[in-house]
């Protein structure tokens, strides 16, 4: 949902967009560079697991990956690093609808493949273009492979087993997905102006599963009123 705020700024009147980090990622094409702020980079982070009892990787024409994942468990498992206690249950419609899986920064995630009784292979891939089929019990995702990566979480221990090579079929699998990506809110001198964006963190909630950006809108109201004092609205489209 949409929520258009006035503000007076040096550009005449100024609107800002408050919407999901899931809708922001999608409707835009890149990111203004701007620190986030300590509460931002402190902020609870979260882990997502998702399961099944078989998949494949199928290489296309761009070099990326259709990963299916077979007979997948129907819900998302969520739970925080420490040293905070928060874990729970999203159903898997409700999960990726309200999760960001844009192409602009999509979310890393660590394949794990059960190999053996005791041993495990992880491939880590960046996420996109989820789809699921509750009936047939299957979960797709376009996958970009990385060889270069870095997480909002503490994976070190899983991260260590990462390998290069890409099965085309494996066995039982748990898809960990790093917690929500950073996005933006739009300044607007207009309802169809804009005077540029704030990168802001995103944090996950709980009660409605989905990524928001983490503060309230009042907080963007007054970077918006910073951004355009000190950068005079123009047309950015």
């Amino acid at each position: 949902m949409k929520l258009a705020i006035l503000v007076s700024a040096l550009c005449s009147l100024a609107f800002i967009g408050a919407v999901s980090c899931a809708e922001m990622a999608a409707n835009e094409t890149e990111l203004d560079e701007m620190e986030l702020n300590e509460t931002e980079m402190n902020r609870t982070t979260f882990i997502f697991i998702q399961e099944g009892t078989g998949g494949t990787f199928v290489k296309d024409e761009s070099g990326n990956y259709t990963l299916t994942i077979t007979g997948v468990v129907p819900y998302t498992i969520y739970f925080s690093d420490r040293p905070e206690r928060v874990g729970g249950f999203a159903p898997m419609d409700k999960f990726l609808d309200g999760f960001c899986f844009g192409a602009i920064d999509p979310p890393n995630a660590a394949v794990m493949l059960r190999e053996g009784e005791n041993e495990s292979d992880v491939v880590v891939a960046e996420l996109t273009s989820p789809q699921f089929d509750e009936t047939n019990s299957t979960l797709t995702y376009t996958a970009k492979v990385l060889d270069d990566y870095t997480f909002n979480s503490d994976w070190s221990h899983i991260i260590s087993k990462a390998d290069d090579a890409i099965p085309e079929a494996f066995g039982n699998v748990s898809i960990v997905i790093d917690d929500c990506p950073d996005s933006f809110v739009g300044c607007d001198k207009s309802w169809d102006e804009g005077c540029g964006r704030i990168k802001t963190g995103c944090c996950w909630h709980t009660w409605d599963f989905t990524c928001e950006a983490c503060h309230n809108d009042e907080y963007y109201v007054n970077k918006c009123i910073e951004k355009v004092t000190i950068q005079p609205c123009s047309r950015n489209h």
